[in-house]
């Protein structure tokens, strides 16, 4: 994904603020959603914005919100209100947030990897297949995808 200044996304509040919702997500989960912003602005910010008001900046129909608005949205998500502006330097702080979006997602692989070690079952599994061949192993990851599937258990 390019996350360059030059990238369409950059031209416009909207998809400024749109980057910063796809980039910056909860522990867990896939993103954000409006209520969830406007929720812990009121609660950590102590400042009104409704979830509606985040819709209309994100499909544009609202394309010159306030400052104070502005500045509320950029403290959740943890950026310099310039960022949202269109200014400052944005390769740095795109590239911070790509680095940072990075570890988080590394770090939910091993929470899950600690979870399912966790399961006595999956260690035996694990135990089992530790010294396979690259190539026997790729057939036991199959039929494990298979038996996920017949158990609806397929992400």
């Amino acid at each position: 994904m390019d996350s360059t200044p030059e990238d369409p996304r950059f031209a416009t509040m909207q998809g400024r603020l749109n980057y910063l919702f796809e980039t910056v997500r909860p522990v867990g989960k896939n993103r954000y959603t409006y209520r969830d912003v406007a929720e812990a602005i009121k609660r950590d910010q102590n400042f009104e914005i409704t979830a509606a008001y985040i819709n209309y900046i994100c499909t544009g129909k609202r394309d010159n919100p306030g400052v104070e608005q502005v500045r509320a949205l950029a403290t959740f998500f943890g950026v310099p209100a310039a960022f949202l502006f269109g200014e400052g330097d944005l390769s740095r702080i795109t590239s911070e947030l790509e680095q940072l979006r990075a570890v988080v997602a590394a770090r939910e692989q091993q929470q899950l990897a600690d979870e399912a070690m966790s399961d006595p079952g999956v260690r035996v599994v694990a135990m089992k297949a530790r010294g396979l061949s690259p190539s026997h192993l790729q057939l036991v990851s199959a039929m494990l995808d298979q038996v996920r599937q017949l158990e609806g258990l397929d992400e």
